[in-house]
């Protein structure tokens, strides 16, 4: 099957070793897959048998640190495709890629160009949600939705995703202050799957760990499937989280995060009086 969409794969150098399994299972869990594949690396490039994986390789550093909005820029505006299919290193397939309701998704945003986005997981948003005339296969996501804005896997118009990244945000702040852009500045059009139909306990149309890694270390719900498929991994390089901490980072997260919303509010009511005007 030739799809006219891309993949694209946001990593960074030092996640490499999530390269293998991720690739491994991508290959065996996606087999119908034959377009091309962004890999977003710094300085290193990667390939498997029987994919076409090409590997971005742009640098950009802040104080000597990767810089995750403008190594996202610089690797869309790299990209030929205008939809693509955005996923992380970490994001292990554990089950069959449902292939035929992903294209079923992409077609849906060839015909309709008011479409910016469609959230593939029931993991990213919780709505609120409204009636979609078009298919009851999926939902519009209300304008007071959290998480409009989500790093999960979804079907992205690259132009559309490019309007919300910010060079001084992390991943947790696009998340967090691109969904207030997203209700406030730009209002774009954006889909999920029904969460009645299809998610996790259900039907998922890409099942996949969410996430494998956190704060630098292995979640143990990779382990299993690990070693189910073959793939060795030294996990003492990482070492693994613990459930609580998982926990106590995500609320440390949550706290910082309120801080960058508060400077980023700026931008928002500029946007706001803007339009009043």
């Amino acid at each position: 099957m030739q799809n006219s969409f891309s993949i694209f794969i946001n990593t960074t150098d030092s996640f490499e070793d999530c390269w293998i399994p991720f690739f491994t299972l991508f290959k065996k869990y996606w087999p119908a897959f034959s377009g091309k594949i962004y890999l977003n690396t710094e300085k290193k490039s990667f390939q498997l048998e029987g994919l076409n994986i090409i590997s971005v390789q742009n640098e950009n550093k802040v104080n000597g640190k990767p810089n995750w909005g403008k190594s996202l820029v610089t690797a869309l505006n790299f990209i030929e495709e205008d939809i693509i299919l955005y996923m992380q290193e970490d994001y292990f397939l554990n089950n069959y890629v449902n292939t035929q309701f992903i294209e079923k998704a992409y077609q849906l945003m060839l015909s309709n160009n008011s479409i910016g986005c469609i959230h593939l997981t029931d993991q990213a948003t919780s709505g609120p949600f409204e009636e979609f005339e078009e298919s009851p296969d999926f939902k519009l996501i209300s304008l007071f939705a959290d998480y409009r804005i989500s790093c999960q896997a979804a079907l992205w118009r690259k132009n559309i995703l490019l309007k919300y990244i910010r060079t001084y945000e992390s991943p947790w702040q696009f998340e967090l202050i691109g969904t207030k852009r997203a209700k406030f500045i730009y209002q774009d059009t954006f889909l999920s799957i029904t969460h009645e139909l299809f998610g996790i306990g259900k039907k998922e149309i890409i099942p996949y760990v969410f996430t494998g890694i956190v704060k630098g270390r292995w979640k143990s719900d990779v382990v299993s499937l690990f070693n189910e498929n073959k793939i060795y991994v030294d996990f003492s390089k990482r070492g693994f989280i613990e459930n609580s901490y998982v926990s106590h980072f995500l609320l440390k997260k949550k706290t910082k995060d309120f801080f960058f919303r508060l400077i980023s509010s700026a931008e928002i009511s500029i946007k706001k009086s803007t339009k009043i005007r």
